[in-house]
């Protein structure tokens, strides 16, 4: 049975891509490869027009930048409007204007798309005034309504499903910025007023039913699908040699590397201080990132370190934000995949480098233990002598690496698109679907 199923485009809108945009677009990608339609549900801040057309065109356009107080008062009169209404309604955006190839960059074959300006920055502040969820209407509401992140809007006529990534904030609340008050009300109603809850890993399904008393019955675990075009999966090695190569200046094989935001969960400062203590002369570490909360002590010393000729003929190398398809080269031209994070919900990082047959050292935390199974080197992350001799192993036995290089895609085809659709598939039929 076909049914319509939405997803919210909170983190979809974001060019640079974040672990839950990956999230929304592999779910996306499965709804509509298992039979189903799919839409997304805007919050971009853009021009409306009663003019269908020029809607259209205004909806493609770069977001409006305005003056914070200017965007206050814009938000308090939307609230004002809806607490008269009772309801948000976005609007269709129909693409017969724009250029298809143009417009699929952004809706990637998406048969329904709707947009509200700023909705998600106005259901919290609804939230925090009223403590009460937005009531969302369409006029021809899809069956599931997905939200991929913690957004206080309850679509009507829907079974509103939401997806809890992880309780990091609250096992591990200094590692984590956000309003942790504001989130944790809002998981507190999502269990009372939602449909059901997703989740990406046992270990954060356990979370949930802990710290939040949830009924078992009420969270699934359907894990996070790791997909790559099988292009780039599986580019031969040559090629990808010539990308980190003349790309990046990069010796294939021989650099270890962290991709990821920078923040104190993910550990930075101490795998910098593990990898200059490591035995590793000629390897040096290559961090991609993007700046994310606080984690000052880590920027300092990677602003401090990188670039420059280090004891032990070592170097720091920073890149930014890369195509999908450079990381992808990287990835696969790396000795190693160090990814030493305090605390994850599932650890796509990881589970990409495993998918890509590149060797892995990471932590000991629950659900990256899960996620990796016996496919990675695995460390304490708070013990930087134990990750700095995971380094040096890696960068000295090449036997060791080679094992890891064979389990890794292995382990990581339990997160398969494929088993990911199987795992859909059954879940909706839980609902008649």
């Amino acid at each position: 049975m076909s049914s319509k199923c939405f997803v919210d485009g909170l983190n979809l809108a974001n060019p640079q891509g974040t672990g839950i945009a990956s999230y929304a677009r592999s779910l996306l990608k499965a709804i509509r490869s298992i039979g189903h339609e799919t839409g997304i549900i805007y919050g971009r801040n853009v021009s409306n027009s009663s003019n269908p057309a020029l809607r259209e065109i205004l909806f493609f356009r770069d977001e409006l930048v305005i003056s914070p107080k200017k965007a206050i008062l814009s938000d308090i009169k939307d609230i004002i409007r809806y607490k008269k209404s009772r309801k948000i309604q976005p609007y269709r955006i129909d693409l017969n204007i724009v250029d298809k190839l143009y417009a699929k960059n952004i809706n990637n074959n998406i048969e329904y798309i709707y947009n509200y300006r700023n909705i998600f920055t106005i259901s919290k502040k609804n939230y925090k005034t009223f403590h009460n969820f937005l009531n969302m209407v369409l006029d021809d509401a899809p069956q599931f309504m997905h939200w991929t992140h913690l957004v206080p809007i309850k679509l009507k006529n829907s079974i509103n499903i939401y997806t809890i990534h992880d309780l990091v904030p609250f096992t591990h609340p200094n590692t984590v910025g956000g309003n942790h008050l504001l989130n944790w009300n809002i998981i507190a109603d999502i269990l009372k007023n939602g449909d059901h809850i997703l989740t990406v890993s046992e270990a954060s399904r356990r979370d949930i039913i802990r710290l939040f008393n949830a009924p078992e019955s009420q969270v699934t675990n359907l894990y996070q699908a790791v997909d790559f075009e099988e292009a780039l999966k599986n580019r031969p090695a040559h090629l990808v040699e010539r990308d980190v190569n003349g790309l990046f200046g990069l010796e294939y094989g021989h650099y270890f590397l962290f991709y990821g935001a920078i923040e104190p969960k993910k550990n930075v400062k101490r795998l910098i201080e593990a990898y200059m203590a490591a035995d590793c002369p000629g390897y040096p570490l290559v961090i991609i990132s993007s700046r994310s909360w606080s984690a000052e002590e880590d920027h300092a010393l990677l602003e401090q370190l990188k670039g420059r000729e280090l004891p032990g003929k070592k170097k720091i190398i920073q890149l930014d934000y890369m195509s999908r398809s450079q990381l992808v080269s990287v990835v696969k031209g790396a000795r190693a995949l160090v990814f030493p994070s305090i605390a994850e919900g599932f650890g796509l990082p990881v589970a990409e480098a495993m998918c890509l047959g590149t060797a892995v050292i990471s932590s000991t935390h629950p659900a990256i233990q899960e996620i990796a199974g016996d496919a990675a080197l695995l460390v304490d992350p708070y013990d930087v002598d134990a990750l700095s001799e995971a380094i040096s192993a890696i960068a000295e036995d090449d036997n060791l690496v080679k094992t890891l290089q064979q389990r890794g895609p292995v382990q990581a085809e339990k997160f398969s698109m494929e088993n990911y659709k199987k795992r859909l598939k059954d879940f909706y039929k839980k609902f008649g679907f």
